[in-house]
């Protein structure tokens, strides 16, 4: 039996007061209490833990353009059953894959991480701005991806502007990153499988990935054009150059009308993706040891194409959405999940289609606010999707191994008002089986494509305070 604690007495007695706007600036943040439940099948080992943390903002006032800001992010493990030592012999002496993310997914005996992570310089101009420093980026590859308690930051410099009307651009370089659920900063270059794992080489069935710490890059240059019109019809078009490792180009269209009372929208995206300079290792990309070239993130010629459409109608206060990803048989998508989620039209929370090629996927999800029914602030979201992968053991196309799977999402979010105004409550509950091939034969103790992939089902209660 397992149980889920609530922490609200506790997070409401600590942020009583807190909020405060003076001469001298604005102070603010976040309190956050995460319980996690990972309920692995029979006769997988299963994980639990209760977290609390958040973040204290402090933000300068505007001097000559200019404003400062800085904030201290933490988090504590307060019950949990996570440690070296709860391995799971059936599949390879693994651990935990989501419940560790709540503290440290590099250490398993972590009970806590607390840093700085952000603290920038901003000029700002008319409708135009330059950040300086540690900040939070939220871009459709590189983005905050707080589904745990902490969120991935970056460092750099950083540019928006409006330059004219219904076109904007942005664009900056990035020289570090804290990886989310880590507990330190890192390069870029030692930013990619620091804390996650590495899958397998694209050359050989029995090579492991291993380009953490092997990789040279000089960092991540990101651009982006927008156009948009009051109309209803957006155009996105990115580009993500990880130098001397590969170059992603990301265009995603979107166009909204109504019609007799419903909402309709449309969207297209695609992706293309191709290796640069020597894949991040030029000593042994090109060696005829496979193990040797398993030290860069991409091989010698590696490229995939992506392609994306969605449709969804909205009435009143329900919405309904089908989208469709295809990522062809050129090669595996791929993007390091150490600094973002996806933008796929086909993205389920807790679980990425990084890693994957030759392969389709479809979702749809049902969302319905529940204001006209009279209760303010309760919003749910039901998905459905179906991902279907080539075998697991085709590395090529299947870097960490996955077998085709349906998943079930179950979103349910709560806004409260009065005296509670700012705290929002939300249970998660995610449900995965697998659809293809995990080699497990009557009486088999081999787990390897079934553990921390499918035949689980995940609890998420989370609980944020803003003030």
């Amino acid at each position: 039996m397992k149980s889920i604690k609530v922490t609200l007495h506790t997070l409401l007695i600590l942020t009583s007061h807190v909020h405060a706007e003076v001469s001298w600036g604005t102070l603010h943040g976040q309190i956050r209490s995460y319980t996690m439940v990972e309920d692995n099948q029979d006769p997988l080992r299963d994980y639990e833990a209760t977290a609390i943390g958040g973040k204290l903002l402090y933000q300068t006032p505007q001097w000559r353009n200019l404003q400062g800001t800085i904030a201290l992010y933490t988090t504590h493990f307060i019950n949990d059953n996570v440690s070296t030592q709860s391995i799971e012999p059936l599949a390879s002496n693994k651990n935990s894959r989501y419940v560790v993310g709540l503290v440290d997914s590099t250490d398993y005996d972590a009970s806590s991480v607390t840093k700085i992570g952000e603290a920038y310089l901003r000029y700002l101009y008319d409708k135009s701005s330059i950040t300086l420093g540690r900040m939070k980026l939220d871009t459709p590859f590189v983005n905050p991806q707080d589904g745990r308690m902490l969120p991935t930051l970056e460092q750099g410099i950083w540019a928006t502007s409006v330059f004219m009307s219904g076109w904007s651009a942005q664009a900056g370089y990035i020289n570090a990153f804290w990886n989310r659920n880590t507990p330190e900063w890192k390069s870029v270059e030692d930013s990619l499988g620091y804390g996650y794992e590495m899958g397998m080489s694209a050359l050989d069935t029995t090579v492991a990935g291993n380009y953490y710490n092997n990789t040279s890059s000089d960092g991540l240059f990101i651009g982006n054009l927008r156009y948009e019109t009051k109309s209803g019809f957006r155009l996105d078009m990115w580009d993500y150059y990880l130098e001397n490792i590969f170059n992603l180009g990301y265009a995603e269209a979107n166009y909204s009308h109504s019609m007799n009372g419903v909402d309709l929208s449309y969207g297209l995206q695609y992706i293309d993706e191709r290796q640069s300079g020597d894949g991040g290792n030029g000593e042994d990309n090109l060696n005829p040891t496979n193990a040797l070239r398993a030290k860069s993130y991409m091989q010698e010629g590696e490229k995939s194409k992506t392609y994306g459409v969605k449709t969804a109608l909205k009435y009143e206060n329900s919405k309904l959405t089908f989208a469709y990803n295809r990522t062809t048989d050129e090669g595996r998508f791929l993007f390091p999940r150490e600094w973002g989620k996806e933008p796929l039209f086909t993205f389920q929370k807790r679980e990425r289609s990084d890693g994957s090629g030759n392969c389709h996927a479809w979702l749809s999800t049902l969302e319905h606010n529940f204001a006209g029914q009279g209760l303010n602030g309760l919003d749910i979201i039901l998905g459905y999707g179906e991902y279907t992968k080539t075998d697991p053991k085709q590395w090529k196309y299947n870097k960490y191994g996955t077998p085709s799977y349906a998943q079930w999402d179950i979103d349910i979010f709560y806004r409260f008002g009065g005296m509670l105004q700012g705290l929002k409550a939300e249970y998660l509950l995610v449900r995965k089986v697998a659809r293809g091939e995990t080699y497990q034969l009557a009486g088999a103790s081999e787990y390897n494509f079934i553990f921390r992939k499918n035949g689980m089902t995940l609890h998420n209660f989370v609980l944020n305070y803003d003030f």
